[in-house]
């Protein structure tokens, strides 16, 4: 027997809701079409995935390592069930992997822009991991890739999209945050919160050994900045991450001296395998971030 999209949506669904009944009610099924449903499930894989009792409703050791990969075929196939339905209503999709923090701020103002500008391209930001966007864009899965290290090969069109500079974080009361700017020599000798990314190894590079940043945690700009806010150190970070500190009232203060850009680059397949959508996309995308982002170089 093989398992059928409707078990693997029950799994899912009894998981998130943690009850039959609530569960049955999303799916618009009865609670014994649901329980049906999950022992379907069990008997084509072989082992239970659900404890149930009167009073428990548990995943098994077993059935939670399973989770993982149900859930991901559920949203590879809503993934798919959204780009049929798109291309089916004369849409063109440009997709674009990138990080969520590049996403939520560099890349908030663009998106408004290629809507506006390009109402028959349908962009689908793809949230992955730093270390994850290459392998996002090498699989197929994106057309567009955004992030600090693109490689340099004859399968990837890459281009600067902005430099900026490097930012310090930090609680409204710290005493750094009074100053107006910052040399990288006074961030020596306190907690920091940074992404080790190549960036960062190109600035420790630049630096060299008259700077020494001796106690780096690495972390995201959200994770940082909001730990930067409660007062357990200082984030350094780009300035595009700047709505981040707004949220959680954080002073940004200038690290000038010396002068080393955080980089970011954008991708596409190099021509003629991208589309004319894919580049005005990814045209439309510079324009705007050099735009708004002017005063953080």
């Amino acid at each position: 027997m093989q398992v059928k999209i409707r078990q693997l949506k029950a799994l899912d669904a009894v998981v998130r809701l943690g009850s039959f009944v609530e569960a049955a009610q999303a799916l618009h099924v009865t609670p014994a079409a649901l329980s049906l449903a999950i022992r379907e499930l069990e008997e084509c894989v072989g082992f239970r995935v659900l404890e149930r009792t009167t009073r428990r409703l548990a995943l098994t050791d077993a059935g939670r390592g399973y989770l993982v990969f149900a859930q991901r075929v559920l949203s590879e196939l809503e993934a798919a069930e959204r780009y049929a339905r798109d291309i089916h209503a004369g849409h063109a999709v440009v997709r674009i992997a990138t990080t969520q923090t590049v996403i939520a701020t560099l890349l908030t103002q663009a998106l408004i822009d290629v809507h506006r500008s390009f109402p028959h391209i349908r962009l689908q930001p793809l949230d992955v991991a730093a270390n994850g966007i290459v392998d996002a864009f090498a699989s197929g899965a994106a057309d567009i890739a955004i992030g600090v290290n693109l490689p340099l090969d004859e399968g990837m069109e890459s281009q600067l999209l902005f430099a900026s500079r490097w930012f310090a974080y930090l609680a409204s009361g710290h005493p750094l945050g009074r100053r107006r700017r910052l040399d990288w020599h006074e961030l020596a000798g306190h907690s920091l919160f940074m992404t080790k990314s190549s960036n960062y190894l190109k600035l420790r590079a630049a630096l060299g050994r008259s700077v020494d940043l001796v106690d780096v945690q690495e972390s995201t700009a959200t994770a940082g900045i909001a730990m930067a806010s409660v007062g357990s150190g200082i984030a350094v970070f780009p300035g595009y991450v700047q709505p981040i500190a707004k949220v959680l009232g954080v002073k940004c203060v200038p690290i000038v001296a010396p002068a080393i850009p955080h980089e970011l680059y954008i991708g596409v397949r190099r021509q003629p395998s991208s589309s004319a959508p894919i580049h005005l996309v990814r045209d439309a995308i510079a324009r705007a971030v050099a735009q708004q982002c002017q005063h953080l170089k």
